[in-house]
């Protein structure tokens, strides 16, 4: 479907909060470039943002600002989510969340009982997707609903019409499918994917009209047949091209979208591409790029947003980068891209 300037425009409502309340704008609230930045609390952020996260943002036709957090950090309260969000209202642009599970889950859900393994050289804890009798890690999956309960709560009060989910995973928010995880006990591939599967379906359960959620399909593998059978799963339950979900690519780069080791296994994840499934990339590195060619993945992907790190705006390339951010957000204006 495409969209017309005076269609778009009627969508966006001038991109105020009313947003909310019509019918399929979800779209051009999403589409476009994201500023995108980690911090594990509020002085961290506001270390970062004279240096790194201002100047990023100052980047004329920037959609918006993405903050990444580890859930632990956000547990008991949202004030680094607050400042976030004034931030982004600051610097007149949207805002939107991405929590980190895998090494960042809450001590309580390890308490609680959550099975888990050890990360490598570490004493970090790591939810294990399923028990040892292979049955569902129901206690970090409530604890998921929970938080995931809390942040649609978070988003729709404060106009925030974009959250970023995380998987079990580990270091990130990725999906992890690890020769760790693939020993386990109670580890067999169909309880892995069903146990992802059901975290799908609690951010479908908190999307709505005005709400999108996200997870991203890449991670460490093997994935790919995982990646198609997600999609499968989404378009199943809400149908193609729903606005309420995006998946996301999170190895954007010079080489493709997917971060793979090879260009055999990044074109088996290109089999997601062919899916009506909306989707979004995110850079694989803060680093600069040639930014026309790696822009061009947009395109050839028909994405509907992309996530570039704010390191990469102060790069020796800058200039070319706020022309290609230019660019997108003119393609955003006339011609949403999904299929």
């Amino acid at each position: 479907m495409d969209y017309s300037r005076r269609e778009f425009l009627a969508l966006a409502g001038g991109l105020t909060a009313g947003i909310a309340e019509q019918p399929g704008a979800l779209l051009p609230a999403v589409c476009g470039i994201w500023v995108l930045q980690q911090a594990a609390g509020r002085e961290e952020l506001a270390r970062l943002l004279p240096s790194t996260l201002a100047p990023a943002l100052r980047t004329p036709h920037i959609r918006g600002f993405s903050l990444r957090v580890p859930w632990n950090a956000i547990a008991a309260r949202f004030d680094l989510l607050d400042a976030g969000l004034e931030i982004a209202r600051s610097h007149h642009v949207a805002f939107s969340v991405r929590f980190m599970a895998g090494r960042h889950t809450p001590a309580p859900v390890f308490e609680r009982g959550s099975p888990f393994y050890l990360r490598a050289g570490s004493q970090e804890k790591v939810p294990a997707p399923v028990m040892g009798n292979g049955m569902p890690n129901s206690i970090f999956e409530e604890a998921y609903e929970a938080h995931v309960e809390r942040l649609a709560r978070w988003c729709r009060k404060n106009g925030v019409h974009l959250l970023h989910l995380a998987w079990y995973g580990q270091d990130w928010a990725e999906l992890n499918h690890g020769k760790e995880v693939r020993a386990l006990p109670g580890y067999s591939y169909a309880n892995w994917l069903r146990a992802h599967t059901r975290l799908i379906d609690v951010g479908l359960r908190h999307a709505g009209d005005d709400l999108a959620v996200e997870l991203p399909f890449s991670g460490h593998g093997p994935l790919t047949d995982a990646a198609v059978s997600f999609a499968d799963h989404v378009i199943a339950k809400i149908g193609p091209n729903n606005p309420q979900f995006f998946c996301q690519a999170n190895g954007w780069g010079p080489n493709g979208e997917w971060g793979a080791p090879n260009a055999e296994t990044e074109a088996a994840f290109d089999r997601v591409w062919e899916k009506p499934v909306l989707r979004g990339l995110q850079m694989i590195q803060p680093q600069d790029y040639d930014w026309p060619k790696v822009f061009s993945r947009l395109y050839e992907t028909k994405a509907v947003y992309g996530e570039v790190y704010a390191p990469s705006f102060l790069k020796p390339n800058k200039k070319l980068l706020a022309e290609e951010v230019r660019k997108f957000s003119a393609y955003c204006e006339n011609k949403i891209p999904f299929r």
